[in-house]
């Protein structure tokens, strides 16, 4: 009787968690979708490869990966990376943002007075965006980087300030990536719930950043204005 009513308690927590996503879900006000071009007016765009280990991990072939190289110099690396619901596999795709895979690379995150989110226009559309600084492993200038995750279309953004990771000698960067993934799984378990959105929808990544040498303003402007000719984003019709 007793095994009974443990099997029991564990096919309604199972059932129930599925339904909870699953079963008659709200609809979201607005989804979102991105797409990017290669061919940016005024910049020359240089194609590059992944390594085998990266291209495992992110588990798809629709991936656009490179730098736009501008006529006085500018230099912006963009990424995007795009999963669709059947073959996602519940890949946590944030567990791939610069604040875990980075900082996992030897990058070391940098405290800095700009927002940390940042509303980017496109159009009649406006759209968060994340924003940090990091220090390159082998010294050089600070990158400033920008990126936005959609999963079933909506943003899946930090729900508090990003706090960067304990910078104690003591912690390897792995710890410090484990440390920020760590806090990420959490905050986005309770995005997930509170919004009733499964992880096996379909996702989007896109992430681009920008040497920083000095004041960051002119740099995020200069982020924001490529955006807007590097990506467009439309606003679907949710079925009803």
């Amino acid at each position: 009787m007793r095994l009974a009513f443990l099997n029991a308690l564990f096919f309604l927590g199972i059932s129930g968690s599925w339904a909870w996503y699953h079963v008659a879900p709200p609809s979201p006000p607005t989804r979102f979708s991105f797409t990017a071009t290669n061919q940016v007016a005024g910049f020359k765009f240089k194609p590059e490869s992944i390594g085998e280990s990266a291209a495992a991990t992110l588990a798809t072939t629709n991936l656009f990966n490179g730098t736009f190289y501008g006529p006085k110099g500018e230099r912006i690396t963009a990424f995007m990376g795009e999963w669709r619901a059947d073959n996602s596999k519940e890949l946590s795709v944030v567990q791939h943002t610069p604040d875990v895979c980075w900082v996992g690379a030897g990058w070391t995150p940098s405290a800095n007075d700009h927002p940390s989110q940042v509303e980017f226009e496109f159009g009649d559309l406006r759209i968060p965006f994340e924003v940090r600084t990091f220090k390159p492993p082998g010294g050089g200038f600070r990158e400033l980087t920008v990126w936005c995750t959609l999963v079933n279309g909506q943003v899946y953004g930090e729900l508090s300030r990003f706090t960067p990771p304990d910078a104690s000698p003591d912690l390897s960067p792995k710890a410090k990536s484990n440390q920020t993934a760590r806090r990420l799984a959490g905050g986005q378990f309770l995005n997930a719930v509170r919004g009733r959105t499964a992880g096996s929808g379909d996702k989007q990544f896109v992430r681009f950043s920008a040497p920083l040498s000095g004041d960051w303003r002119p740099v995020l402007r200069d982020l924001q204005a490529f955006a807007q000719r590097w990506l467009a984003l439309r606003k679907l019709r949710v079925e009803s």
